[in-house]
C-alpha cells in the first residue's frame, strides 16, 4: 500500500473518532446553514481539523483543499494537494440516518492518485490507488463484467420510473433499461 494512502486511512480513522463521539449527542450540536439544504456543524469542522492535523504532520509541504476551511497550504499550486470532505452526508448525520462517510483524496498535478472513503457506521474502508485497483477493507473490489448497460445493475438513491419514462435520465441511460437497485428496501428507506 502506498505510504500516502496509509496516511489518508489514519486521517479518516481519526475523523471517524470525532464523528462517532458526536453521533451520540446529535441534538446538542450547533448547526449552521451554508445554503438551502446545505449544513455545516461543529462536527464537520472538528473532523476536518483532525484530518488536516494528520496530513500536515506527515506532509507539511502539501496543499489542502477542504470543504469547510477552503484551500490552505504553503502554496496553492504545490505538486500535491489533498482534497477533503470530512463529513459527506451532514444532513443524514444530523437526522441520525447512518448514510455518511469521510472522503479524502490526494491529487498530484491535478490528477487524483490516492483516495479513501470511510463509512464509520459500518467500518467500511474503501481505498483506491491509480493503476492499482480499488479495495474494501483490504479486499479487492471490481465492477461486473457486463458489457451492455441493459444487463447492468444501476444503484441509485431514487426509484427509476417505468421503462418508457426515462426522459429525466442522461442521454446514455435513456432507453437502456438497466436493473435498478436502491441501497435499502422501500420499508427500510422510509423508516
Amino acid at each position: 500500500m502506498h505510504p500516502t494512502l496509509n496516511i489518508a486511512i489514519k486521517a479518516a480513522r481519526r475523523a471517524a473518532t470525532v464523528i462517532n463521539r458526536a453521533s451520540l449527542d446529535v441534538d446538542l450540536l450547533r448547526v449552521e446553514t451554508k445554503s438551502p439544504n446545505d449544513f455545516v456543524t461543529e462536527v464537520d469542522r472538528a473532523a476536518e481539523e483532525a484530518i488536516i492535523q494528520v496530513l500536515r504532520d506527515a506532509y507539511p509541504s502539501h496543499s489542502i483543499l477542504a470543504e469547510e476551511s477552503g484551500e490552505t497550504g504553503p502554496e496553492a499550486d504545490t505538486e500535491y494537494q489533498w482534497i477533503i470532505d470530512p463529513l459527506d452526508g451532514t444532513t443524514n448525520f444530523l437526522h441520525g440516518f447512518p448514510q455518511y462517510a469521510i472522503s479524502i483524496a490526494l491529487a498530484r498535478r491535478g490528477v487524483v492518485e490516492q483516495a479513501v472513503v470511510f463509512d464509520p457506521n459500518r467500518n467500511e474502508m474503501f481505498t483506491a490507488s491509480k493503476g492499482a485497483g480499488a479495495f474494501l477493507n483490504d479486499r479487492r473490489i471490481r465492477v461486473s463484467k457486463r458489457l451492455r448497460l441493459q444487463e447492468a445493475l444501476v444503484g441509485t438513491g431514487f426509484p427509476l420510473p417505468p421503462v418508457r419514462q426515462h426522459r429525466h435520465l442522461p442521454g446514455h441511460l435513456q432507453g437502456a433499461h438497466p436493473e435498478n437497485r436502491r441501497p435499502a428496501s422501500p420499508r427500510c428507506s422510509s423508516a
